[in-house]
């Protein structure tokens, strides 16, 4: 009776939630649950998206695999691998946590404004310039703030460590976890290689009257660490499971990555990685992700469920409510990780 209700509420509610998505103002929805996949609207089946700050958890694993080869001390001074952070109070796990007070840079650089930032290569110490100009969010331990630039600090520092670029410390993670279809752009790179959709976006993220334009083609060095990479919603929730499995990290790095500081109401943040608390009881683990042209979730919970979805055009692009939207997306999730 079990397996019946669980088919039944992906094979029923979920197209029903996934067409309302689309009603509601969205062009399309790609999403999968323990590895069948769905599309509606302009997206394909499973194909390949940008996935933005979902990056955070591949490159959190991977410092997570050098803590484990004692080669990055977790609790340590994270200016012992980065020396621009001037601050020895600032530790790894503060950075990897969003709790270090660092302010994010990405308004600064004009990240809202999609034209500005589109053809324009950053590098990474740029962008932690930017970052370190402005006034901290808070001190060192004091408080959780989401900050991309946490993520820029953690690539520099990974970095420094391996002595190689950022990408091929991510490609080791992606290599382990099966993955077929994830990458790191290469320096430059503005198209996606993979069968995709066609995405848009507000020409002014922060001015809801500007007109939408195409977002399909970018440079997402803007984003680099903390949120630069394409993916799919198979290989995202497949890389969940693998992280939730222990096949990505060390049990005792595991631990700690899940050792979060609350949020709100219903979710926390640990190490790279969030629970959600789900209408069934459970929990799951995984991340959020935007970026122009697209919004997306993936996670997944300790009794092997996993999922992932994503929508070509960020909530609020053709009138849609931006809440609402998201909580379809949730929705979704919740649905496949309960099976209601």
């Amino acid at each position: 009776m079990i397996a019946v209700a669980a088919l039944t509420a992906l094979s029923l509610l979920v197209p029903q939630q996934l067409d309302q998505i689309v009603r509601d103002h969205t062009p399309g929805v790609e999403f999968t649950a323990d590895g069948r996949d769905q599309a509606r609207g302009n997206a394909p089946h499973n194909g390949q998206v940008r996935i933005g700050s979902i990056t955070k958890s591949f490159v959190a694993v991977s410092a997570m695999q050098l803590v484990g080869e004692k080669k990055i001390e977790l609790d340590g001074p994270v200016n012992k691998y980065v020396p621009q952070i001037q601050d020895e109070r600032i530790t790894v796990r503060q950075v990897l946590q969003h709790t270090s007070g660092l302010s994010d840079y990405v308004l600064a650089i004009g990240v809202n404004k999609i034209e500005q930032t589109r053809n324009r290569f950053f590098a990474p110490h740029d962008l932690l310039d930017v970052a370190l100009a402005q006034e901290r969010v808070g001190e060192p331990g004091e408080k959780h703030v989401y900050s991309n630039t946490n993520y820029v600090v953690a690539g520099l520092m990974i970095q420094k460590v391996t002595g190689r670029p950022i990408g091929e410390a991510v490609q080791k993670v992606v290599d382990q976890a099966g993955l077929r279809d994830t990458y790191w752009p290469g320096q430059g790179e503005q198209k996606i290689r993979g069968r995709h959709a066609k995405v848009s976006v507000k020409a002014d993220l922060l001015d809801p009257n500007s007109p939408v334009v195409d977002a399909t083609e970018y440079d997402t060095s803007a984003a680099w660490a903390s949120g630069a990479m394409v993916s799919t919603p198979h290989d995202v929730a497949k890389f969940f499971k693998a992280l939730l499995d222990g096949r990505l990290v060390k049990k005792a790095q595991l631990d700690e990555m899940r050792k979060a500081v609350q949020v709100d109401e219903r979710s926390a943040y640990g190490l790279g990685i969030e629970s959600t608390k789900l209408s069934c009881g459970k929990v799951s683990w995984g991340h959020a992700g935007t970026i122009h042209g697209w919004a997306s979730f993936g996670a997944a919970t300790d009794n092997g469920k996993s999922a992932a979805i994503t929508i070509t055009a960020l909530p609020g692009t053709f009138g849609d409510d931006p809440g609402k939207k998201f909580e379809q997306l949730l929705g979704v999730m919740d649905t496949a990780l309960c099976k209601k």
